[in-house]
Parts: structure tokens; C-alpha cells; sequence
């Protein structure tokens, strides 16, 4: 079990758990390409919350297939989905559909490996860690055994009842794309399956005379020197 610390709520991530009748996971997802021989996941997928196993559903999108199940997604280059048409239905009939979704291109899925093994010099595979927290605790964790727990990443959630988008858990601000979107289920973080995401940079305001050769300032300037 593990522990992550994030806005001052200590949540515990299970992975002992049985999986649901009709679970697919990464490792059994049907390849849709191959590449130098080995089958590859798909290029950009759609990731949305699955009512009935409580877990995360992924779909290839160039195929509208889908891939496999989830506990864990991470995306890159992704953008927020609502539609509006299942949102006025969720709240008319009082009944749950899918119709919010995240779209990004695939990184991976599952729990983030703080370790990886390799062979040493007596030939044997030991554990070599990539991370400084596994010695202050059994509980303990840091940016790189939970990439989502760094200080870059804000909570996005979604309610069709409030808003009509997805956003930002504690300003509310609408969020629609982010560089980087790393997707939790209900089973991982607990009443509600959560999403972690970088904000887009603010944009710079120009100037009104950035485009110009020379301000007015510089104009009057060039003139009394004359």
C-alpha cells in the first residue's frame, strides 16, 4: 500500500484487489500496430470512467476499439471533453452516462515503478531504485516513485450537476488542454476517480505597439531632434 499526501488528504492506493469480470489490462490490450516486430499500444487514446467495473476504459481512438482497463493512464498533449447533449441528460434523468473523456497521446498506464531491475556483476537481478524516500519510511514517497505528487501538477475533476467542463479542484477554473495528464479511478485515490494535470503557461500580453517600428514616444523624440 501507498500513501500519497496531496492537498492536505492522505490517500491510500490499493492494488490488491480482484479485478472485475471483464477486465483487460494493459499487458492483455489488443495490439493495433506493430513496430520492428513487437505490438505497440495505440498512438492516442480516450480515457473515461467505467460505470460498471469501476475502473478506467481506454479506446483507441483511430479505431473506436477498445484498448484495455485501467487504474492508472498517463497522457501527453491531452484535451478535455464534455458533451453537452449527455450532460443535459445526466441531469434530467438524475442517471449517469459517459459522455466526459480525456483525449491525449498514450505514455503509459498503470502504477509508476520506482525501481527497475538489473543484472549485477555476479549475474544476478538486483533492485536498483530510482528514488531517495525508500529509506524514511514504509509509507513514505516522493516525485519519482508518484510523478503526480510534484508541486507542477493541479487536481482537475469533473460534476455535469455544477459545471460544464471539467475543472480546476480548487479555483474552478474551466481546464481544457494540458501538456501532461495523469489519470487516477476510484479504486486508487477513493469516492471519485481524480486527475492530475499541468496548467497550460499563461499566455503574454503584448503590448499595443509591439508590432510597431518605432512608439509614438520614440516618433516625438526623432522629431525634436530634428
Amino acid at each position: 500500500m501507498t500513501f500519497i499526501h496531496k492537498y492536505g488528504l492522505i490517500i491510500s492506493v490499493i492494488r490488491d484487489q480482484k479485478e472485475p469480470k471483464g477486465f483487460i489490462s494493459g499487458a492483455d490490450g489488443e495490439a493495433r500496430k506493430t513496430y520492428m516486430g513487437c505490438p505497440v499500444a495505440p498512438d492516442r487514446v480516450k480515457v473515461y470512467f467505467n460505470l460498471q467495473k469501476d475502473c478506467l476504459s481506454v479506446v483507441d481512438t483511430s479505431t473506436g476499439r477498445l484498448y484495455c482497463h485501467s487504474h492508472r493512464v498517463e497522457l501527453k498533449n491531452a484535451k478535455f471533453h464534455v458533451n453537452e447533449n449527455g450532460r443535459q441528460h445526466v441531469v434530467r434523468e438524475k442517471r449517469k452516462n459517459v459522455h466526459a473523456y480525456v483525449i491525449g497521446t498514450w505514455v503509459n498506464e498503470g502504477d509508476h515503478q520506482a525501481y527497475r531491475f538489473e543484472k549485477g556483476e555476479d549475474g544476478n537481478l538486483k533492485k536498483v531504485w530510482g528514488c531517495n524516500c525508500r529509506n524514511e519510511g514504509e509509507y513514505s514517497w516522493c516525485e519519482n516513485c508518484i510523478p503526480e505528487s510534484g508541486e507542477e501538477f493541479k487536481g482537475a475533476y469533473y460534476n455535469p450537476y455544477k459545471y460544464k467542463t471539467f475543472v480546476e479542484d480548487i479555483s474552478k477554473k474551466p481546464v481544457f488542454k494540458s501538456k501532461r495528464v495523469i489519470i487516477r479511478d476510484k479504486t486508487a485515490i477513493g469516492p471519485h476517480y481524480n486527475i492530475f494535470y499541468i496548467p497550460e503557461p499563461k499566455k503574454k500580453r503584448l503590448a499595443w505597439n509591439a508590432g510597431l517600428r518605432y512608439t509614438h514616444k520614440q516618433l516625438r523624440e526623432e522629431k525634436l531632434a530634428i
